[in-house]
């Protein structure tokens, strides 16, 4: 696929069109259940940046930032990040509307002693952090098909502006 991704004669937007047909579908499977850290989000944001550079073919040796990169490619941001946020939110409530295994999962106490050192991230944590609110006050929202939807596009366009 790389001679199809980089090639001149088929236009930017056809490319990126390709690749996220054929490298994002695949990239993304099950991405609504995995817990996002600052090295996952630094490794994604790469994955994405590594992608447009290969698409445009421009060398890491030219020492273009990444800002500099998507401008040239005529983008504002990188998009990647942001689908596999808004796809989290969007089965989050899906799960929190509908009695299910998966939610007893997930609102279920793991019996036993608490393991040493720095409590790790989880996946409710994500939520928190995305939504900027305690999850009990999610978990109310969320019961609100209408209501969640709004409250994901609000959140995902304030993460876009501030990047």
């Amino acid at each position: 696929m790389s001679k199809l991704l980089t090639n001149r004669r088929i236009s930017f937007a056809t490319r990126s069109r390709l690749t996220k047909c054929y490298v994002w579908s695949i990239f993304l499977y099950a991405c609504e259940t995995w817990t996002l850290n600052a090295s996952l989000e630094r490794n994604i944001e790469a994955l994405e940046m590594w992608l447009y550079r290969r698409m445009a073919r421009i060398s890491w040796k030219e020492k273009k930032k990444n800002k500099e990169v998507l401008e040239e490619i005529g983008l504002k941001h990188t998009e990647l990040l942001k689908t596999i946020k808004t796809r989290q939110l969007a089965y989050y409530g899906h799960i929190r509307r509908h009695q299910s295994l998966q939610k007893s999962i997930m609102e279920g106490k793991i019996n036993g002693k608490k393991q040493r050192g720095r409590k790790r991230k989880s996946w409710l944590g994500n939520i928190e952090e995305t939504t900027t609110r305690r999850i009990n006050e999610c978990c109310e929202v969320a019961l609100n098909r209408e209501e969640w939807r709004r409250t994901i596009a609000s959140n995902l366009w304030q993460e876009t502006e501030q990047r």
